[in-house]
């Protein structure tokens, strides 16, 4: 996964698009103004007066993660007190454009990656996804990847370090690595809940250090809990994850048992933070590489003189 960058549009969104788009589907938001527009890896959004965002898929992969945003999270997220930006209008394709796109709520705030969480957000972040993790129906999606068991996932983690080791040597301590990735796959299978599956610093919003928002439910689906909580570690580091930890318990998260984390809970979060950091390092864009190898450093598999400025 070394070098990875965002993969191009496959289709060309622009403003005239998206404003025929309306007219002809949803006329009665038409003639609201247009703000920001975001370019993600699999989605274009942009802000549609003061409250909206128009979500468009730019390329085929994306439009397959939507149906999980369309189709189950505003029913599984109905309940949840965070902010998320479940849909409030579907579009359907036409000739123009091949594939649904949505009409979200807008959320106000700056990614985590340019301005973190601070212990009050780790916080929030925790009770927010001991909502998310409620038990996942036999039908509901799988995740190619993040929903496999540890132990089916070495292999891939295994190119991932060879390729980090290969770049930066001994400075990377892939034993160690696998080690900690080894005693969190050794744990007894779990039962799956739904869960995000994709927490990084993009993907969450922050205002004065609290959440704000966690964005981009494409890849949703059921999965081991702890597999959000090691990207929260990523994420927040030991410090505020200790924070964000305690909150989670609280408030009844799936992975905790009598107000804590349970030593499987925690060594299946631990390999689970060793799988992403690693997979984050090897992304060429600074965000991601800066947070995964300052992550891998903290869990003690990377020499800090390595970390991106």
């Amino acid at each position: 996964m070394s070098n990875v960058a965002t993969p191009p549009a496959e289709v060309h969104i622009d403003e005239p698009l998206v404003r025929a788009l309306l007219k002809s589907q949803h006329p009665d938001l038409a003639d609201l103004p247009f703000g920001s527009h975001h370019e993600g890896w699999d989605n274009v959004t942009i802000r549609l007066g003061d409250e909206l965002a128009v979500r468009l898929p730019r390329r085929r992969l994306g439009a397959a993660l939507t149906a999980t945003e369309l189709d189950w999270i505003p029913s599984v997220g109905a309940a949840w007190t965070f902010p998320s930006p479940r849909a409030l209008r579907v579009g359907e394709p036409n000739e123009r454009y091949p594939w649904r796109w949505s009409v979200v709520p807008w959320l106000e705030g700056t990614p985590a990656y340019e301005a973190p969480l601070n212990a009050d957000g780790a916080r929030d972040l925790g009770a927010a996804l001991a909502q998310v993790h409620q038990p996942a129906p036999a039908d509901a999606p799988i995740n190619p990847f993040r929903s496999r068991p540890l132990r089916e996932r070495a292999e891939r983690l295994d190119l991932r370090l060879e390729a980090l080791a290969t770049d930066h040597g001994d400075s990377v301590r892939a034993d160690t690595a696998r080690g900690i990735f080894q005693a969190g796959a050794n744990q007894p299978p779990v039962t799956l809940t739904w869960t995000h599956l994709d927490i990084h610093g993009a993907n969450v919003l922050t205002r004065g250090g609290r959440l704000a928002g966690l964005l981009d439910w494409g890849d949703a689906a059921a999965g081991d809990p702890a597999t959000d909580l090691g990207e929260a570690l990523v994420l927040v580091g030991r410090e505020n994850f200790r924070a964000l930890a305690q909150a989670y318990a609280a408030a009844g998260g799936a992975a905790a048992t009598d107000g804590s984390m349970s030593e499987s809970a925690t060594a299946r979060t631990e390999a689970e933070a060793v799988a992403y950091a690693a997979l984050l390092a090897g992304i060429e864009e600074g965000d991601y590489a800066r947070a995964g190898w300052a992550a891998l450093v903290e869990l003690g598999v990377a020499d800090a003189a390595i970390v991106p400025s």
